[in-house]
């Protein structure tokens, strides 16, 4: 739990999430190797669409998080189920970094709510909020993506996905992401009937 000030009112129940690899220091990497192959990236559910396309690099990318960063090639993509579900009348925010590792493309964060992930994808699950960013710079980028729960409804009660994909386009080339955080705050309204 985490404290925060909004106005005068301090609030202690913001949640901040737990990720498993959630800068992709794992595994440790030489300078300039990558974790390039079908196996799993260590925490998350990866797909390699036509080859490897997909793992986690040691690169000197400007404005990354620690030493490694993860990337995704065209139609690739990884994504971790956490161990916590959707509550009613929160805000949620995904912040994470954004790059590109060749050529102008775009990426995308998904926020998703409920179904089974297998091999980075979710299946009989809700996307509830997507971010779609196309870069052109070589350095990564702060980026957010936000969502809050209702007071009712389907996604409420369901686990929480998080899920990064590389460009669909044709002629893009690597995302790349790094530091992937999610935290949830209480909508006003609650925290004004919790007081």
């Amino acid at each position: 739990l985490t404290c925060i000030a909004i106005g005068t009112v301090v609030v202690s129940n913001a949640q901040a999430f737990s990720i498993t690899n959630h800068s992709f220091e794992d595994p440790a990497l030489g300078s300039g190797s990558f974790f390039y192959s079908p196996t799993q990236m260590p925490g998350w559910s990866s797909t390699a669409t036509g080859g490897a396309d997909r793992g986690i690099w040691n690169t000197s990318a400007v404005g990354k998080d620690g030493i490694n960063i993860a990337f995704a090639y065209r139609n690739n993509a990884f994504a971790q189920q956490l161990g916590a579900n959707f509550v009613a009348n929160r805000t949620y925010t995904l912040d994470y970094l954004q790059g590109r590792s060749g050529g102008s493309s775009r990426g995308t964060a998904e926020l998703w709510a409920g179904g089974t992930l297998a091999n980075g994808v979710v299946t009989g699950g809700t996307l509830l909020a997507s971010n779609t960013v196309q870069m052109n710079s070589g350095t990564m980028d702060p980026f957010s993506l936000v969502y809050s729960t209702p007071g009712s409804g389907s996604m409420i009660g369901q686990p929480i996905t998080v899920r990064f994909t590389g460009t669909t386009e044709s002629g893009e080339s690597y995302m790349s992401f790094d530091n992937v955080r999610l935290n949830a705050v209480p909508e006003p309204m609650t925290m004004v009937a919790m007081g």
